[in-house]
């Protein structure tokens, strides 16, 4: 049986088990407990940070963290320092956002000026 559940911000799973289902498992002495049902803590991005993380040290993960500090990284640093957003002015998630797309937009026209 899998349950969804929302922890804060986040959605979690939660797993149960019979204990039948676990007696052939070598961690079974240290996580049963005298209920008839095990349960098991899972985040719900579990599959895709399992995924994400056998890829580390490959030449591909390696490229793209190399662009990632040339264009990521790098805009952010612009950003917060030439256009103040190193602090958020406006309160509110909406209005926020509204304020880095705005700061990203002028740094977009600021380098297509520089461009052409």
């Amino acid at each position: 049986m899998e349950i969804y559940k929302k922890a804060m911000q986040n959605y979690y799973r939660l797993y149960s088990r019979s204990k039948k289902q676990c007696k052939n498992c070598p961690r079974f002495a240290t996580c049963a407990t005298d209920l008839g049902t095990v349960w098991i803590n899972a985040s719900a991005y579990y599959p895709s940070f399992y995924r994400n993380n056998q890829k580390v040290g490959t030449g591909g993960y390696l490229r793209i963290m190399r662009l990632r500090q040339i264009w990521a990284e790098g805009t952010f640093a612009v950003l917060k320092r030439e256009h103040k957003l190193d602090k958020i002015q406006k309160s509110g998630i909406q209005k926020a956002t509204e304020e880095c797309f705005l700061s990203a937009t002028a740094l977009n026209l600021k380098r297509l000026i520089k461009a052409v």
